[in-house]
This record gives C-alpha cells, sequence and structure tokens, in this order.
C-alpha cells in the first residue's frame, strides 16, 4: 500500500461563520464555539451559467490553443459577464476530474495536486467587479480516473460483464446516462461507496480552505450521490432505455448492487432508503465542510431515483402531499422530499437554496403543482414560518434561447418546441413562467402572487447575445423593441425587489 503525500497551495486560515437567529445561532454556536457571528451568504438576481469545460470546447481561436490561451480566453469572458448590469454574478460549473489528479511520487507515495487556476480566475475577475460566483462542481462520472481505477468495480455481478466482485466493490457502468449521450458507456461511482464519499470529502476540504474567505463565493451546489450533474437524477429505466453492458435493466442492477453492498440490511432492499440517507449525508457534511455560503440542492422533478415499488414509508413527510400528488413516481418523489425535508431542518452555519434545474416555457414540473420542479421550489419559499435562515429559490434556463438550435425548445408554450419565436420572446415565456405566483407576475403576462423567489440562472451566451443586440435582430409583434438585455434587466430588478433590495430599472436599449 502506498502512502499518501498531498500537494497544494492553500492558505491555512480557517474562518468559521454562524448564522444570525436565535435558536440556529445558539445550536451552531455550541457546535462551533468561539465562530465569529456574520450573516451567510444567500444569491440573488440573474447569474450567467457557465461551464469552464463546455466553454473551452466553444473555443474558436487559433487552433491547437496553449493553457494560457485558454485562460485568457475565459478571462475575457468573464469581465463582460460581470460588467453587464444586469448580472449578479456567475454560476460557474467545472468537473472534479479537471481540478484533481494524482501522480506516482518517491518511495511507493502518492502526489495529488489540484490545478485551481480556473477558478482562481474566476474568483479574481468577481472580486474586482464586486459581483458573486455560485459554485458546480461535479463528481460522479466526472469523478478522477485515478479514484474510478480504484474503487474496484461491481460489473461482475452481471450475466454480461464476468469478473471477479468484492465485498465491498464500488462502480458499475451505466450506458446512457441521463445529460448525456444516448449510448455512451460511463463508470459510475456508487453513492454509498466509502473510498468515493471520503475522496469527495477530501476535496470539497481542499476547495474550501482555498476560497473560503472570499466574499464572492455566495453558494455551492450540493453533489455526491450524482451521475452526470449536480441534479438528483441517476439513470432509471425510465429515463435510460440504453442497451446496458450488463445485460440488465437498470433498475434491477441497483437493485443487485444495493442488495449486495448491504447484505444484512434487508431495510434499503427494494427502496430508496440508500439513496435518502447518501443524501443526508452529503448535506450534513457539506454543514461541516462549508462555512457561510449557500447550499443550493436541486431536486429536479418528480422522478429520476429508481421506482422498485409504489410502497410508501408509514410516516410521510409533510411535504409530500403538495409535492408529489402529479406524479406516478411516488417512490422516487417521497425519496427526494425526505431529502428536501432533511436540508429544511438542518442546524448549521450556511444559507439553504433548492432551484430547478431545466426550466423551459413548457415544462410539466414547471407549470403542473405535485411534481415538485418550479412550483415545488416556490412551495418551499413561501412556507409559514420559514426556516432559519430563509429557504432560496432559483431556476436554471435549460438551453440558450439565442441558439438557434435551442430556441423553440426552451421557448415554446406547448411541448415539443415547434413554434417559430425569436430569443427574446422565447425569454419572456421561460420568464413568465419562472416568475408567475410572485409579487411580479403580472409584467410577463402571467399571475401576482405571494411567492417569492430569489436568482435565475441564464446561458453565458444569452448574456453575450444580449450584449451584442440591443435591439432585436428580428422584430416581434408581441415585445415590440423590447430586447433581451432588457427582459434581464427587468428580471434582475424584480428578483431583488422581491428580497427587499431595491435597484434602478435602466432605460430601454432600443432607442
Amino acid at each position: 500500500m502506498k502512502l499518501l503525500l498531498r500537494t497544494t497551495w492553500m492558505a491555512p486560515a480557517v474562518l468559521f461563520y454562524l448564522i444570525l437567529g436565535s435558536g440556529v445561532a445558539t445550536t451552531a454556536a455550541a457546535q462551533f464555539p468561539g465562530a465569529e457571528i456574520v450573516p451567510p451568504h444567500n444569491p440573488v438576481g440573474v447569474f450567467a451559467h457557465l461551464d469552464i469545460e463546455d466553454a473551452i470546447n466553444e473555443y474558436t481561436g487559433p487552433p491547437n490553443p496553449t493553457t494560457e490561451q485558454l485562460h485568457a480566453y475565459l478571462r475575457d469572458i468573464y469581465v463582460h459577464l460581470l460588467a453587464n448590469p444586469a448580472i449578479t454574478g456567475i454560476a460557474l460549473g467545472e468537473h472534479w476530474n479537471t481540478i484533481e489528479s494524482r501522480t506516482d511520487g518517491p518511495l511507493g507515495t502518492y502526489i495529488y495536486q489540484f490545478d485551481w487556476s480556473y477558478l482562481d480566475d474566476a474568483f479574481s475577475a468577481a472580486r474586482t467587479a464586486h459581483k458573486s460566483l455560485r459554485l458546480i462542481i461535479t463528481p460522479g462520472i466526472d469523478s478522477p480516473a485515478w479514484l474510478l481505477n480504484e474503487i474496484p468495480p461491481c460489473d461482475g455481478l452481471f450475466p454480461d460483464t464476468p469478473g471477479p466482485v468484492s465485498p465491498d466493490c464500488g462502480t458499475v457502468q451505466f450506458a446512457g446516462v441521463p445529460e448525456k449521450g444516448a449510448n455512451d458507456v460511463y463508470v459510475f461511482p456508487l453513492p454509498w461507496n466509502s473510498l468515493y464519499q471520503s475522496a469527495w470529502k477530501d476535496f470539497l476540504e481542499q476547495l474550501n480552505a482555498r476560497y473560503q474567505d472570499d466574499e464572492e463565493f455566495a453558494s455551492i451546489a450540493l453533489a455526491g450521490p450524482v451521475g452526470a450533474s449536480t441534479e438528483m437524477i441517476l439513470p432509471t429505466d425510465d429515463n435510460d432505455s440504453s442497451s446496458q453492458p450488463s445485460g440488465v435493466k437498470v433498475n434491477a442492477m441497483w437493485e443487485t448492487l444495493i442488495e449486495h453492498s448491504f447484505p444484512d440490511n434487508p431495510d434499503y432492499w427494494n427502496n430508496d432508503r440508500v439513496f435518502i440517507n447518501s443524501w443526508e449525508q452529503t448535506i450534513d457534511m457539506y454543514e461541516k465542510v462549508f462555512r457561510g455560503v449557500a447550499l443550493d440542492l436541486t431536486p429536479d422533478a418528480g422522478d429520476a431515483l429508481p421506482e422498485f415499488s409504489s410502497a410508501l414509508p408509514p410516516n410521510l413527510p409533510a411535504l409530500y402531499n403538495s409535492d408529489c400528488s402529479a406524479t406516478t413516481d411516488v417512490m422516487s418523489c417521497e425519496a427526494k422530499v425526505e431529502v428536501i425535508t432533511y436540508l429544511l431542518d438542518e442546524q448549521g452555519l450556511n444559507g439553504k437554496a433548492t432551484q430547478v434545474g431545466g426550466l423551459t416555457a413548457s415544462g410539466m414540473s414547471e407549470t403542473v403543482p405535485g411534481d415538485i420542479g418550479l412550483l415545488g421550489v416556490k412551495l418551499l419559499t413561501s412556507l409559514t414560518p420559514q426556516p432559519f435562515p430563509p429557504i432560496r429559490g432559483g431556476a436554471e434556463f435549460d438551453y440558450p434561447v439565442s441558439d438557434p438550435k435551442t430556441t423553440a425548445i426552451e421557448g415554446c408554450t406547448s411541448p415539443g418546441g415547434t413554434c417559430s419565436i425569436t430569443p427574446e420572446e422565447a425569454a419572456y415565456n421561460v420568464l413568465t413562467v419562472f416568475f408567475d405566483g410572485t409579487p411580479a407576475g403580472t409584467f410577463y403576462g402571467g399571475t401576482s402572487g405571494p411567492a417569492p423567489i430569489q436568482y435565475v440562472d441564464v446561458d453565458y451566451t444569452d448574456v453575450q447575445y444580449a450584449e451584442m443586440n440591443p435591439c432585436p435582430p428580428t422584430p416581434s409583434t408581441t415585445l415590440g423593441e423590447t430586447s433581451l438585455q432588457d427582459l434581464l434587466n427587468r428580471a434582475s430588478h424584480d428578483l431583488f425587489e422581491m428580497a427587499d433590495q431595491r435597484m434602478p430599472l435602466p432605460p430601454p436599449t432600443c432607442n
């Protein structure tokens, strides 16, 4: 066995935060004596969503760019995004395996290395602009190769992938995982595997030690028991119909994996309890690692966890009837509601937020109650009394409205994306759904109501389009000369106003 040597450039200072408020502050003070009392960050406003790996793939400069050319390219994007008056900050995504690597060291040791340079660039730009960063770091199939290779595989449990299987096996091959290619095969770490959990916790501690003192650090997405994103989405029979390398359907694979991992715990068999527990452990871990930032949970809709049966536990969470009345995926939805409830009840040092990761103008989970989604987010932000700190709510545009290939998919109000629509009309339709039921709902053609909501993510390319097109390229019969920048300005104004933070509304860009 090799000894472990860890190399990093991180400052050792540790700053603790306490949430203001009697009950929670008292609890937190007992857990973290001597901590400095400051309020947690909470995301508010319009954020430009940018995934570093995707942005690099869009690089159109000279061929075979150097690392410094890519850094300069991204720094330029950050500066321009953060200079936009409608933009509060950047929702910045990066893969774990892009940051952490491991090499063999001397005398049978390992050397762990961390490339924080892309995140450093973004923090520097946000610091200069006095704006925020929300981090979305993805583990799961984006875990480092050294880790996936070190965890014993479970593939030998299945007929078409024979091989040795150890009691502590912890990876499996899935084809066609959600958010990825239909038939591509990925090595998937099991959410409960101890090596995976330990390595992820260690990485998060390194990340926190590097950025904990940065005031720009507003939130981080909860992740760990995930696959291809930070959303609560796993391969299931419903969302993954690809032919599996195992020769077995997805839900049956999960059943076998769970029974093999927990042979003496039948309480985990034929239900989603192991996923619930993995998420609850993740929430606890993030509360211990991070101080003062908001923790973002992305439940998605009520499905996307294995649906082994329609049997439900006897004591359902109070939110179940409201959040799950319209879904047939009752086991999956109940599991997600348990995790949401656990986050609400958590007493720690951080803000709390939930969001929808795939907002469109026609999505069922955005417009029909009882399937979590955006209406589930608004349900949480409307709870009386609110937990402390109050739960924040947000959503992310699923696709860019400015990309001709996705304008209709994102912005058409009827499913299927078959309408003829401009980017400005598409954005307006999505904002109609987003703001419906809030105090700002009527401006976007929706209904006014008491439900608050705090932030929205738009693709960074839409912000670039808005800056380049102060007047809409194609006239709109419904919006006139309203530009995408006008809509972003208005959305930012309304979000801050709902958060009791007044900000001026800029004049129209098309004069």
